[in-house]
């Protein structure tokens, strides 16, 4: 379990972040999106509220994109090595999307959904114990009864 505050950064520490809230879930997307911003098979995130996130060293630098649903996303990366940290969302102005790769201690995020599924590359293979999305969709049921926790 993710023990709070934690904290974060780039690949090279030019950037780092401290969070003092606990994720109000992880998950992981295959979409080509993801793919790419990674250069790997998928994105694990944790979804934070923006109040708790900060920045202790360093500014990222920012690149925009539209994603499937219309939604501005600003990622944030480091100027330096490239490492991308996280993500706001124009929907969801409140919450904070980190990269579970940037944590200190990425082994104690304990994922439970994964979103995309239909993109995911084929020889990944998917835990029969999680909750799997061909697409976005309402993967987060369990915050979308409450608006305020998912930032909107």
């Amino acid at each position: 379990m993710l023990a709070t505050p934690f904290e974060g950064g780039c690949e090279c520490g030019a950037v780092r972040y401290r969070c003092s809230a606990a994720p109000f879930v992880a998950y992981t997307c295959h979409c080509r999106s993801c793919q790419k911003m990674t250069a790997s098979a998928f994105a694990t995130c944790i979804q934070v509220p923006a109040e708790a996130f900060a920045m202790t060293r360093g500014v990222p630098r920012t690149r925009e994109r539209i994603s499937h649903d219309g939604n501005r996303l600003t990622i944030h990366f480091c100027g330096a090595c490239g490492s991308a940290l996280f993500m706001a969302n124009s929907a969801r102005p409140r919450l904070r999307t980190l990269l579970v790769g940037t944590l200190d201690r990425p082994e104690d995020v304990q994922v439970s959904a994964h979103i995309w599924t239909s993109r995911r590359l084929p020889w990944v293979v998917l835990p029969e114990n999680h909750r799997l999305f061909e697409e976005d969709g309402d993967w987060a049921p369990d915050y979308a009864a409450d608006p305020a926790r998912l930032g909107e």
